[in-house]
């Protein structure tokens, strides 16, 4: 692969099927918090294979999802079609391509530490109309259990950059910089996802640092997944809790 904007194009089959959605209490809170309506413009950066797009749309709202990678794109294209307010855009965070002043909502959902940069921020400040709202989303695995102890273990052991591109190195400051005043509300929300066996293994090879599935330390991960599968699993299933944290604030105007 050639950078991050192709790191997931052999993933998106995956990604579509065994990536965590998100809640709905957080979609309504975030509806109401921002006061959305129907031609409320809301521009979804790092859309993928849109997750979270699919739930801003079934809220009524205009979507422009902003995706670089053209096969999470296509996913998201042929996914969302039928929805009037979903439009979509080969671009980067940095080079949306949207109108100056034209959104009323920014979202980045599990994507902004790939493009927490200078750049972004001003592309952010430029497309915003005044008094516009930042959502920056990520779900975060409950690691105070031991199964997610143990995954943790292997995915650092066994991830090709796991520890490098965490979400979790980016720090209050770093998000901070992006909203007026620097100031953010922190909200949290609970969800769980279940996985059988095929699904727990599809959840790793979905991720950027699962390592290529014709190498050793694939082959090695995938037996240590199993046995940390065989040995937690109830009625064959395991389930992770998440939580789905929800950073929101009015953006940065200069």
């Amino acid at each position: 692969m050639t950078g991050n904007t192709e790191r997931f194009s052999d993933r998106v089959d995956d990604y579509l099927k065994y990536r965590p959605g998100y809640p709905q209490a957080l979609i309504e809170t975030l509806v109401s918090q921002t006061h959305l309506g129907s031609q409320s413009q809301v521009a979804d950066i790092g859309a993928g294979t849109g997750i979270l797009t699919k739930l801003l749309l079934e809220q009524g709202l205009q979507v422009s999802a902003i995706e670089p990678n053209d096969a999470m794109r296509q996913a998201a294209d042929h996914q969302l079609a039928d929805y009037s307010g979903y439009t979509s855009f080969a671009a980067p965070a940095e080079r949306t391509g949207l109108a100056d002043a034209s959104v009323d909502l920014i979202t980045a959902a599990q994507s902004f530490h790939w493009f927490c940069n200078a750049q972004t921020r001003t592309e952010f400040q430029r497309i915003a109309k005044p008094g516009a709202h930042l959502a920056l989303i990520w779900n975060q695995r409950k690691l105070s259990t031991p199964i997610q102890q143990q995954y943790d273990e292997l995915l650092t052991r066994y991830g090709t950059d796991y520890t490098s591109i965490n979400h979790m190195n980016l720090t209050d400051g770093d998000l901070r910089h992006f909203f007026a005043d620097g100031q953010m509300q922190t909200l949290t929300f609970a969800y769980r996802q279940y996985f059988d066996l095929d699904g727990f293994i599809g959840r790793v090879r979905s991720a950027s640092y699962c390592p290529p599935q014709d190498s050793t330390a694939f082959h090695a991960l995938t037996d240590a997944l199993t046995a940390l599968f065989n040995a937690h699993q109830i009625g064959g299933q395991i389930m992770f809790d998440y939580d789905t944290n929800l950073y929101l604030g009015n953006i940065h105007k200069p």
